[in-house]
């Protein structure tokens, strides 16, 4: 039972754009009509997949569609969990055992952090930088007194600091769109993880740290500018 209550305040007007799902990766379109990569996309140009290639090989190609559709789906329930609770509307009715799965995650997410969530500014919004990138936040506002951006995590275990490093880019690039589209300050990201096997664990990155992995989204950005961008153009 989730008792925790907090209302948001829409202090900025976040835009909506268009998500097209292309070969080449997402891409969102802005008002003016332009085409502008995922965060997410740009983070998989140039991520080393060598593990990931490795894993699917070991389980086979076959497991490992199914584990991570199953990942997939426990994640979407989650994340519905905590938007519709977040913008206080009803929860949908869960019929399936990963909705289950996903709103008790979602549940605990909110029981264990929300306390210390002091403003909510948006939910599932989308934020960009003219003429270079998009993408969607999970929820921006206050957290334990700072600006903050912040992402909602679930994994089968309970991962390691060591082992994320590009949820800490991918929250600076959000932060770095935010910041130029607003005018706002924010160098905190925040990860909130649920693992299926009942843990909850949140991972805070601040101030040089925080700006050491803006720089690192910053280099990334070039290397897909370099090899995709200029291609396009």
């Amino acid at each position: 039972m989730v008792d925790i209550i907090i209302k948001p305040r829409y202090r900025y007007n976040y835009s909506t754009l268009k998500r097209q799902d292309l070969p080449e990766g997402r891409r969102y379109v802005n008002e003016v009509g332009d085409k502008l990569p995922s965060v997410t996309t740009i983070l998989s140009h140039s991520k080393d997949k060598s593990g990931l290639v490795e894993w699917t090989n070991r389980v086979g190609k076959e497991e490992a569609e199914r584990i991570r559709d199953s990942a997939a789906k426990v994640g979407t329930a989650m994340h519905s969990f905590i938007e519709s609770h977040v913008k206080l509307r009803p929860v949908p009715y869960a019929k399936k055992f990963y909705q289950i799965k996903g709103y008790r995650m979602g549940s605990g997410l909110i029981e264990t952090f929300f306390e210390d969530l002091e403003e909510v500014w948006g939910s599932e919004v989308m934020v960009y930088k003219h003429g270079s990138y998009a993408g969607t936040i999970d929820l921006s506002g206050v957290f334990r007194g700072e600006p903050s951006i912040i992402d909602f995590k679930q994994s089968n275990k309970m991962k390691k600091r060591e082992w994320i490093d590009d949820y800490f880019i991918q929250l600076a690039a959000y932060a770095d769109a935010h910041n130029h589209q607003f005018d706002t300050n924010i160098r905190q990201g925040v990860v909130l993880m649920a693992s299926q096997d009942g843990f909850f664990k949140d991972f805070v990155v601040c101030g040089r740290e925080f700006d050491s992995y803006l720089d690192k989204w910053r280099q990334k950005l070039r290397i897909y500018i370099t090899d995709v961008v200029s291609k396009e153009s």
